[in-house]
């Protein structure tokens, strides 16, 4: 197997679990209760509200509703998180990801370098000519 062939075949499995991971994504839901089970949220992998049950001891909880409606809420969305983190594993976990991650987090994260100063007119003639030579050399092959 040539080594192009290679290449094709990770770009398409990582392609392949890519599409898993979407799928998987797409039916995560969490969940979180409150009031001891008298609220009831449901949020999906990103966090959105998708459904909430409020049972008929939750008029009881009178001003502490919204507080309840909170809670259940972002025990929702943590438990979502968890099980988002899961169902990305199939990426996270490839080695391949990782590298190509890790290298785009040096980039971001690397730190902005010192302000060049002016190059003297010695070192604008050099650059010159050293561009013109390698251009040169090209015409000459």
């Amino acid at each position: 197997m040539s080594e192009h062939t290679d290449f094709d075949a990770a770009v398409e499995e990582i392609k392949s679990k890519a599409h898993q991971v979407r799928s998987a994504l797409a039916r995560v839901r969490g969940k979180g209760t409150a009031g001891n089970g008298a609220v009831t949220a449901i949020v999906d992998s990103n966090g959105r509200l998708r459904d909430l049950r409020l049972s008929r001891e939750a008029l009881r909880y009178g001003d502490r509703l919204a507080e309840l409606i909170l809670q259940a809420t972002a025990d929702a969305e943590t438990d979502a998180a968890t099980k988002a983190q899961q169902a990305t594993r199939p990426l996270t976990d490839d080695h391949r990801v990782q590298a190509g991650l890790a290298t785009v987090t040096g980039i971001i994260e690397e730190p902005a370098s010192a302000p060049r100063q002016p190059m003297s007119e010695d070192e604008i003639r050099a650059a010159d000519d050293a561009y013109f030579e390698r251009l040169n050399r090209g015409w000459t092959s």
